[in-house]
């Protein structure tokens, strides 16, 4: 393993960096607190973790003294690391009642921790809800990238120099139009009732209503709120509970006296956490995509402060950071390329490159990674041959397709080369009903492991099907009315319809407003003969989603 030494020092009142090239023999010091109740915990166990991809390493080990306070020195951690700070047993100060072996407290601080380390509960769920994927018990796993972008969320959460709120959760934003703050709030609170054991009973009180669906039963406190988050809905209501049985209100006083505020007023349904951002240009957001650095773009059907209505869609593009941080200009977002309105057309290549589809340019426009156009000033029109644009798509291949929305037609470029552009399903009628490919309004397109094209339709209810190497090849689906947008499941190749009106699989089907589940091995319209839906079973779908409507 790579590894790298680093002489610095953590102090609970100011950070000082050594600024000479440490040897391999200097020490990295870590300073910090751990408390519970917002109160110190004596004589806590405090172990350095190093989490990677491989089971993680432990570096050093200290116990907090009377006021909370330790000191770790480790001599060497590794480069790639995401470092953690776990925080067991001990004794809580705030009520003074004695040793606690269910404390389980953990701060993940990333790989530059800060100057002031506090470790507590708000550090604790916000660790536990940032890493729900990769962490079991104070086991944390997972690829370096995925680390990374869980660590660099855990701020969004919690100040980790003084254990209260970070920033985003408390911003504008989510302190009043999400239920995240007091949720977060109110789960910590119930946390601190059993680290601090503000009732004798507190723990085992707060394990059974943690107790996961599968019947694990957490022993600490790092447990219980695994289990919670893991399992948001399962026994919600229980958890809440615990909030008026640890810190009933006062006779003749209006608040709860809770270690934190604010807190909930009714139980909510499960115990959820989502952060709301925006900034970098972001208006009217249509199709989201991520690129292989975990960050977000997003293509805007308007621009930002503007009067903006449906007669135009003129918008820009967006990049916000995994942490939420807008990565494009503030207001405008990228521009240029042609750009001007990416409704739901946006794909991100191999390379990292941004491909989007114009609403009021007509066109295709192509950025790379900085944000800096490629295609010319006025996108990849051909000649005026574009109208409205919607879905696209890069495949495995690098083969870029997407749909004409206002003209019904399909445009393919092999390898990505404009030069290379082929037109498909072009109707020379002018009725658009005649349509070779049945296309009426396409919307957005998919490419299955079979390497064959999916395509929804708004205005009709089919969707249209052909193999990538011969689109000649054509195949129709019914999957309800007014289709947009489509995806490929990896199981089995199930296709996913937005908007339409049934699920249908060959032994069974479930009725929904909102989605539509085909199986690849057929339907009555394709002459399939693998396993196929009966007409009855499809028309059975049909009446019982259009009586759901």
């Amino acid at each position: 393993m790579n590894l790298r030494t680093i002489g610095r020092s953590f102090t609970l009142g100011a950070l000082a960096v050594s600024t000479a090239v440490a040897s391999a023999s200097a020490a990295e010091i870590l300073e910090g607190r751990v408390l519970g109740g917002g109160a110190p915990v004596a004589n806590s166990t405090v172990t350095l973790w190093a989490a990677s991809a491989d089971a993680p390493k432990q570096l050093a080990q200290a116990k907090t003294n009377e006021a909370g306070q330790f000191e770790i020195r480790a001599s060497e951690t590794p480069s790639e690391a995401v470092l953690y700070l776990v925080a067991t047993g001990g004794e809580p100060k705030a009520h003074g009642s004695g040793e606690n072996p269910a404390i389980a407290l953990i701060a993940v601080v990333g790989s530059k921790p800060p100057a002031h380390v506090v470790i507590d509960e708000m550090t604790t769920l916000a660790s536990v809800i940032t890493h729900t994927q990769f962490i079991d018990g104070i086991i944390i796993k997972g690829s370096g990238l995925a680390l990374r972008i869980a660590a660099g969320n855990v701020p969004n959460f919690v100040d980790l120099e003084t254990g209260g709120y970070g920033a985003a959760i408390q911003d504008a934003l989510n302190s009043s139009q999400t239920p995240t703050m007091a949720n977060f709030s109110t789960l910590s609170i119930v946390l601190a009732g059993c680290v601090t054991q503000v009732r004798s009973d507190a723990c085992s009180s707060l394990f059974y209503a943690a107790t996961a669906p599968t019947g694990a039963y957490p022993k600490d406190t790092l447990a219980a709120a695994e289990n919670i988050v893991r399992y948001p809905s399962h026994q919600a209501d229980k958890v809440f509970d615990l909030l008026n049985y640890f810190y009933p209100v006062p006779k003749g006083k209006p608040l709860r006296p809770t270690p934190f505020m604010p807190y909930l007023g009714f139980a909510p349904s499960a115990w959820v956490f989502p952060l709301k951002f925006t900034g970098g240009g972001l208006s009217g957001p249509g199709k989201l995509m991520f690129d292989s650095e975990g960050n977000a773009w997003a293509g805007d059907n308007f621009i930002v402060g503007a009067q903006n209505q449906d007669a135009l869609w003129a918008g820009n593009l967006s990049k916000i950071a995994p942490n939420g941080k807008p990565l494009s200009p503030m207001t405008t977002g990228f521009t240029g390329g042609g750009l001007g309105g990416i409704g739901f057309g946006l794909a991100i290549d191999a390379n990292d490159n941004v491909w989007g589809t114009t609403y009021a340019t007509r066109t295709i426009v192509k950025f790379d990674k900085t944000g800096k156009p490629i295609s010319p000033a006025e996108g990849y029109n051909f000649g005026g041959q574009l109208g409205q644009m919607q879905g696209i798509i890069v495949t495995p291949k690098g083969d870029v397709w997407t749909v004409d929305i206002e003209k019904a037609q399909i445009i393919y470029m092999p390898q990505g080369d404009p030069a290379k552009a082929q037109f498909f399903c072009q109707n020379k009628t002018g009725d658009p009903l005649k349509n070779p490919c049945k296309l009426l309004a396409p919307f957005h397109l998919a490419i299955d492991q079979q390497d064959r094209i999916w395509i929804s339709n708004v205005l009709s209810d089919n969707v249209t099907r052909f193999p990538a190497s011969d689109p000649s090849k054509l195949e129709f689906f019914q999957a309800g009315w007014s289709g947009s947008g489509v995806a490929v499941a990896r199981r089995r190749g199930t296709l996913f319809h937005r908007r339409a009106a049934m699920w249908a699989e060959p032994c069974r089907c479930r009725s929904t407003s909102v989605l539509v589940r085909l199986e690849m091995c057929g339907s009555p319209t394709t002459g399939s003969t693998t396993r196929p839906v009966s007409a009855r079973l499809m028309k059975h779908c049909q009446r019982s989603a259009q009586a759901r409507a």
